[in-house]
């Protein structure tokens, strides 16, 4: 389940979001993370756990603070607060909602509206309508 946060959703935090390098790739700090133990493993003099510890630990927490920053940057985006369940909820209320409108314009289209017809006649504004339709300012 998504956590409930309250998030600031306006349009700038949103762009702040979705600048260029908020999101960047996580393989050449795993590559460098791998390179440093497999040249560990395979160098002629043995290292202690300390040490080796003192060579990754900083680049494990480089890996972190970047997978940390990142899933910041992307609970900051609107919508980012809900779950799987509430968006797919949602999308079947906005696709629902969208095929009624497509409905009603296609039973728009079906009708027969002389007087949208007739006014595109030149001269025939008066004519569809006729005066009467307008009131009268004597009245």
């Amino acid at each position: 389940m998504a956590q409930e946060q309250s998030l600031p959703l306006n349009n700038s935090d949103s762009q702040d979001v979705l600048r260029s390098g908020t999101y960047q790739s996580l393989l050449p700090f795993v590559d460098e993370i791998l390179s440093i133990l497999h040249a560990q493993t395979v160098s002629p003099e043995k290292i202690s756990s300390a040490q080796a510890s003192e060579q990754v630990a900083p680049k494990a927490k480089e890996l972190a603070q970047v997978l940390e920053s990142m899933k910041l940057s992307a609970l900051s985006l609107p919508g980012a607060h809900l779950s799987i369940e509430e968006i797919n909820s949602l999308t079947d209320v906005l696709e629902k909602e969208g095929e009624k409108r497509r409905q009603i314009l296609r039973t728009f289209e079906l009708l027969d509206l002389p007087v949208v017809d007739d006014l595109s006649l030149p001269g025939a504004e008066t004519r569809a309508m006729g005066t009467h339709a307008f009131p009268s300012p004597n009245k």
